[in-house]
């Protein structure tokens, strides 16, 4: 989703909900997004000083770190942003929901988590590597997920570990 997109998002939900017009204009974890989104387009226009400098912005304002390179998608939500890391080759689907203090991190080879659609990540998970998070894959608080979670499953624990398997045609994180 580029930032126009993004925009026009932001401006339908305003049209739908007119009282949500002053809570969208203080949600720094959706400033965080725009800026991310901004930062890209100057990366692919070969102005990386400007990109650095507004992901830096953001970084302050909302406390969240989303690195150049990470895929975000849309409809996903910084639930208590702050201290949120994304490392700059993760990939985060549609609808998911992080919350204060998660880390997406790379491993030594340079690879970074892969978060399916709908996917919850809990406070100060870390979610490390190449990983694969299911759709709609829930992952407890502190837990450290080093290994695939299957759609639907609910994992905790250091390291993570499946405590609820997934079921066919449901899906934990998805909101109802």
């Amino acid at each position: 989703m580029g930032v126009s997109e993004g925009w026009r998002e932001g401006l339908r939900a305003v049209a739908r909900h007119p009282s949500h017009v002053l809570g969208s204009l203080v949600d720094v974890t959706k400033h965080a997004l725009r800026l991310h989104r901004l930062a890209e387009r100057l990366l692919a226009r070969d102005h990386p000083e400007l990109a650095r400098f507004l992901l830096g912005v953001g970084r302050i304002v909302s406390g969240i770190e989303i690195s150049p390179g990470a895929t975000i998608g849309p409809g996903t939500t910084f639930v208590h942003g702050h201290g949120i890391v994304i490392g700059q080759g993760a990939r985060v689907g549609r609808r998911c929901r992080l919350y204060q203090q998660v880390t997406l991190g790379g491993d030594r080879q340079g690879a970074y988590p892969v978060l399916g659609d709908d996917v919850v990540v809990y406070a100060g998970a870390k979610v490390l590597g190449g990983v694969t998070l299911g759709d709609g894959a829930v992952v407890g608080a502190n837990a450290v997920v080093l290994d695939d979670v299957p759609a639907g499953a609910v994992v905790a624990g250091v390291p993570a570990r499946v405590v609820t398997p997934g079921r066919s045609g449901t899906s934990p994180g998805k909101p109802a």
